[in-house]
């Protein structure tokens, strides 16, 4: 695909589900959006695809309870999945939550990469670390997001990157910085889906 930024000519929702039986059989690359409840994963994929509503965006964090797979111009699907550290989830449902996770994580061979979202307001804790460490243990390429971008000066969001490069063991350049209002960040993602296709 070589250094041009995907252009976006088709979006649409394909299902959602729980368990590996149900996936879709795409046979195409797959792109999964993964992060706290709150960091804004349904804005970005609607940034990323031009669209205001393909993804719900929840009125309240947590609403997403299932995987939810996209196609994207007919060549690559995204993932989106249940956010984590909603508070509201009872121990059951962070039970099942994890081990849909899980199993989607082992058994999803069509996924390359995973954007791990993070609010750049926030800093990361031993929660990010065991998730990002979790994914790349399964060989799974890791892509650190700070989203929300818009809410933070330039300096704020240069002294959260050399914290979260510190922190998350990863080079400051390689963590992409995004916001869903100020479309900042889209061009880049879209060219590094588009250099692992």
């Amino acid at each position: 695909m070589g250094d041009a930024v995907i252009r976006i000519v088709s979006s649409e929702f394909i299902k959602g589900a729980t368990k590996s039986d149900s996936y879709p059989k795409t046979g195409k690359a797959e792109f999964a959006f993964f992060g706290r409840s709150n960091a804004g994963k349904s804005s970005l994929i609607n940034t990323l695809v031009n669209r205001k509503s393909l993804v719900k965006t929840g009125s309240r964090p947590g609403m997403t309870r299932v995987i939810n797979f996209f196609l994207v111009n007919g060549e690559f699907t995204l993932a989106d999945l249940p956010g984590y550290g909603y508070a509201q989830r009872s121990a059951a449902e962070n039970e099942a939550f994890d081990r849909m996770l899980a199993e989607y994580a082992s058994n999803r061979s069509e996924l390359k990469t995973l954007f791990f979202l993070m609010d750049m307001r926030r800093e990361p804790g031993q929660v990010e670390l065991d998730s990002i460490e979790y994914f790349e243990r399964l060989n799974i390429e890791v892509i650190v997001v700070g989203t929300k971008a818009d809410k933070l000066s330039k300096n704020e969001i240069a002294n959260a990157r050399r914290k979260w490069a510190a922190y998350l063991n990863r080079d400051p350049s390689l963590i992409c910085v995004t916001s869903s209002s100020k479309n900042t960040g889209r061009d880049e993602l879209l060219k590094l889906i588009g250099e692992r296709l």
